[in-house]
């Protein structure tokens, strides 16, 4: 994939190393590092676990746990439902968790080949796209048995009320909705702030 990346923007590169800026070369040189389940990365007291998810037909998926001076968070990169994101993300200060449609959403209900309203998905895609998802009510039931102390939606395209309504059918913790620039802060205690203009 990076082999291809260099190619697709050779030109840009070449510009910029040998035209406009010269850049030096290496400032181009991508190293990338294929991966496996265990721990990716470990230096100056931060260490980085990559564990598997589930994302049906997407494999390999990781999810990641990031540890450092007592406090740890977890990534679950997209995932439907996984026992062993629950398993290495078990008494984590933030879980960063992905949240889709509802699989039992009443407009997936109908004729198949049909496209949902406003759009040119049909049914038969949206319920394939979203059995490789967590919804809001697995979700609730994934921060249940992991109990972080903080659990975070991203990649989300749901209304966060309904699906609030959903995780709070068995989970009463504290749940954000994470948004651009948001900064998390971990210590003993796990704080939330928003971006505005003012926080320059």
């Amino acid at each position: 994939m990076m082999q291809k990346l260099q190619e697709a923007f050779a030109f840009d590169i070449h510009v910029r190393r040998d035209v406009d800026d010269k850049f030096p070369a290496d400032g181009v040189r991508v190293v990338a590092t294929d991966i496996r389940e265990g721990v990716v990365y470990e230096s100056n007291g931060v260490k980085v676990t990559a564990f598997l998810v589930d994302h049906g037909p997407v494999t390999p998926a990781f999810g990641y746990r990031i540890a450092f001076r007592g406090h740890s968070l977890a990534i679950s990169g997209d995932t439907k439902p996984s026992e062993n994101l629950v398993k290495f993300a078990s008494g984590v200060d933030l879980l960063i968790h992905e949240v889709a449609r509802w699989k039992q959403d009443p407009v997936l209900t109908g004729p198949p080949d049909e496209p949902l309203p406003n759009s040119r998905t049909t049914r038969r895609q949206a319920k394939a796209i979203a059995e490789h998802h967590t919804d809001g009510a697995e979700a609730g039931r994934v921060f249940d048995r992991v109990k972080p102390k903080l659990a975070v939606f991203s990649h989300y395209n749901v209304d966060p009320q309904a699906t609030l309504a959903l995780v709070r059918q068995s989970y009463s913790g504290p749940v954000e909705f994470g948004e651009d620039l948001m900064t998390i802060e971990i210590g003993s205690q796990v704080s939330v702030r928003r971006f505005t203009a003012t926080n320059r």
